[in-house]
């Protein structure tokens, strides 16, 4: 048989360029999500090492995100009067130089630059998403565009599950300082790859004519943008609590160790990887390209598998519960960056993918320490579902008042 042909079938298009923008891209992500998590999985030595407890620790790991919040906006505001694949190479080349430093830095037992140079990374991290997202949207036919977005946001998640595993590897037989280092440099191979492909054709490296003033205003105050936005937070949010705040309740409740508490959250994100191209797949193939139906579907079932599991069960009925829920609410998440571009031109999609990557990053801050508050008021975890339950509401509703562009 034609290999042109399921290439087709899947994904729109038999040309091999943008096939290859989104495995080198997916694949760039894992080496960028190993980084963006380390070092997750050997906090242990790291707390040793700087003689610093689990709270400070924590930052290591959150402080590329501070970056993403601050500058999300204005990065994606700029890449829609830059050459887009160019921004990659140069962000990718950042990273590199930012890697080194972290293994440096840590070996030193230099805990405040080590930090400084993760939020420094943190900007080459928002630059590298928001122009990828917007470029892969560009290099697939607009039947199959949330579906190849659906795909290529997979790399992140399981670059966290790559870093996780692979970590505790890299400090046996180099040093866990190394696993920065290590992770920044071999995703460069990828962005070189990425870069290279994209030369090929200069089409995806921007959206059309440079923006105007104006274009941008109308887009930063579009009513359809923002009310995205508003969904990812929600989203986002939902998604947070559920990871961070279930190994503690599962412990709590059923009295298992928190290791193996962290290995039943563990199916919630990495059901993902069939949800989220899945959510573009049930778009395309059922729905006629629409997202907002999909999204309806995503809060709707994950509002009454919160509710479910908050009623209680056994240990088993509770890990299918996380994977049902894990299923349901990363089903809309490839489809956030396709709809918002549907609402402003072109030349403005990396603006509008910002705002919507931007919200969604804060809503996995305030996620965790919101329900903190919770517990700690309510002296009940159970109160982690009640929260879900709400942002499922709350997200059915913003859906409810959100009309949908056509399909491009």
């Amino acid at each position: 048989m034609d290999y042109r042909e399921p290439l087709e079938r899947v994904f729109g298009t038999a040309e091999l360029r943008p096939i290859g923008l989104l495995g080198t891209g997916w694949l760039l992500w894992l080496f960028i999500g190993a980084w963006a998590i380390t070092p997750s999985s050997v906090l242990p030595l790291t707390m040793e090492a700087f003689a610093i407890g689990e709270t400070a620790a924590a930052w290591i790991i959150t402080a590329p995100q501070i970056a993403a919040v601050i500058a999300g906006l204005p990065v994606g505001v700029l890449l829609d009067r830059v050459d887009n694949g160019r921004a990659v190479l140069v962000s990718v080349a950042l990273l590199v130089l930012v890697g080194v430093a972290n293994s440096t830095f840590a070996a030193g037992g230099a805990y405040v630059a080590l930090l400084g140079t993760r939020v420094l990374g943190g900007l080459g991290l928002v630059t590298i998403w928001i122009a990828q997202t917007a470029m892969i949207t560009r290099a697939f036919p607009a039947k199959r565009e949330a579906t190849a977005v659906g795909l290529f946001v997979t790399g992140y998640p399981a670059g966290y599950a790559f870093g996780q595993f692979t970590a505790p590897l890299v400090a046996t037989l180099l040093d866990w300082t190394a696993t920065f280092g290590v992770y920044a440099m071999g995703g460069s191979l990828f962005g070189v790859a990425f870069w290279l492909i994209n030369r090929q054709n200069g089409a995806t490296n921007a959206a059309g004519n440079t923006p105007s003033l104006n274009e941008f205003k109308q887009a930063l105050a579009d009513s359809g943008v923002w009310g995205v936005g508003l969904i990812s937070f929600l989203s986002y949010m939902l998604y947070m609590i559920f990871n961070s705040w279930m190994p503690t309740y599962l412990s709590r409740t059923y009295e298992i160790d928190l290791a193996l508490g962290g290995i039943v959250t563990a199916l919630f994100p990495a059901i993902g990887i069939i949800a989220r191209p899945g959510g573009g797949m049930l778009s395309e193939q059922v729905f006629d390209g629409r997202s907002l139906p999909v999204i309806l579907i995503s809060f709707v079932a994950a509002g009454v598998i919160a509710t479910g599991l908050g009623l209680g069960g056994t240990l088993f009925v509770m890990a299918i519960g996380l994977v049902a829920a894990g299923f349901a609410i990363q089903l809309q998440f490839g489809l956030l960056y396709t709809l918002v571009q549907r609402y402003v031109p072109r030349n403005v999609g990396g603006t509008a993918v910002s705002v919507v990557s931007t919200v969604g990053w804060l809503g996995t801050f305030l996620g965790p320490p919101i329900v903190g508050a919770i517990i700690e008021t309510t002296g009940s975890y159970g109160s982690v579902f009640a929260t879900g339950t709400v942002l499922a509401i709350l997200g059915t509703v913003t859906i409810l008042v959100l009309s949908e562009p056509a399909v491009r």
